[in-house]
């Protein structure tokens, strides 16, 4: 049994009356997949997304990068280096930060413009779904997955992959929407993450828990963090709420002044960080 509770661009999203999970009625197929993280996820030059993706993903490499240092400061009070799995790792910025401090690292990725970047940098990626790459059972320290989960057909079989890759005692790490926080249930449909041509799966806390759990991993820590965002992204992002020219003429424009590039730090407590541990 599952309960309707919005239609978004066209799309029914349903909620599971059991554990609470808000997901799209119908998934996408491995080919729809391919089809949506083209080259416009990634880039509003390539194609109208209507804020949704990414302006200009390559564009924002300082910004990742330093988003990636602070996601690395947390992983370094949970688990020691050794080699390192990172799952939906783009174009390889969170994988080239944790090599400059000493971890084995490899990824995962299906757009093949990001696996071809990531390539670039001389990382390690495998250009697969997650749950079609055969690699070492028990085999690595860590597996993170920074806003991977709500992609994936799959969040339960990915999450149960991700703990059978870790040896006993190895770190899962995840962070995507918290479709329970205070933003998401006052902005309803509109929520600027319920954008489900892109997005899959909407969890939060309690779903979370119950997921790791089943997949053999005890949570160690929920967190809300800070991340930094161009001012040309927020207004970018602002589509998702109010798609109009005018802000679409705003974003272009800001987009090649120095103002536009200014990073700013964004915690709307909307993006929950999970660590857990294999049992």
């Amino acid at each position: 049994m599952r309960d309707r509770r919005w239609v978004k661009d066209g799309y029914e999203i349903v909620e599971c009356p059991d554990c609470g999970v808000l997901f799209r009625a119908e998934l996408p197929s491995a080919e729809g997949l391919l089809e949506i993280y083209g080259s416009a996820y990634f880039s509003a030059s390539a194609g109208e997304t209507h804020g949704q993706g990414y302006a200009d993903y390559l564009g924002e490499e300082a910004n990742h990068r330093a988003n990636a240092k602070s996601r690395l400061g947390l992983l370094a009070r949970h688990a020691t280096r050794g080699r390192l799995l990172d799952v939906g790792c783009a174009a390889g910025f969170f994988l080239h930060e944790a090599t400059r401090m000493g971890w084995d690292v490899e990824g995962v990725e299906v757009a093949d413009g990001m696996v071809a970047h990531a390539r670039g940098l001389g990382l390690t990626v495998h250009e697969a779904p997650f749950d079609d790459v055969e690699l070492e059972s028990e085999g690595f320290e860590v597996v993170t997955m920074w806003d991977y989960i709500e992609h994936s057909a799959d969040p339960a079989g990915d999450l149960r992959h991700a703990a059978r890759l870790l040896r006993p005692g190895g770190v899962l790490v995840l962070s995507t929407g918290d479709a329970r926080s205070i933003i998401a249930r006052l902005s309803g449909r509109r929520w600027h993450l319920l954008t489900p041509r892109h997005h899959n799966f909407f969890f939060g806390p309690r779903s979370l828990q119950r997921a790791f759990d089943n997949a053999g991993v005890s949570v160690e820590l929920m967190t809300y963090t800070s991340s930094l965002y161009s001012v040309h992204y927020l207004l970018y992002k602002l589509r998702t709420l109010w798609d109009s020219p005018r802000l679409e003429r705003m974003a272009r424009r800001l987009g090649r002044t120095r103002f536009g590039e200014r990073a700013i730090p964004i915690n709307l407590r909307d993006i929950v960080t999970v660590v857990g541990r294999r049992r």
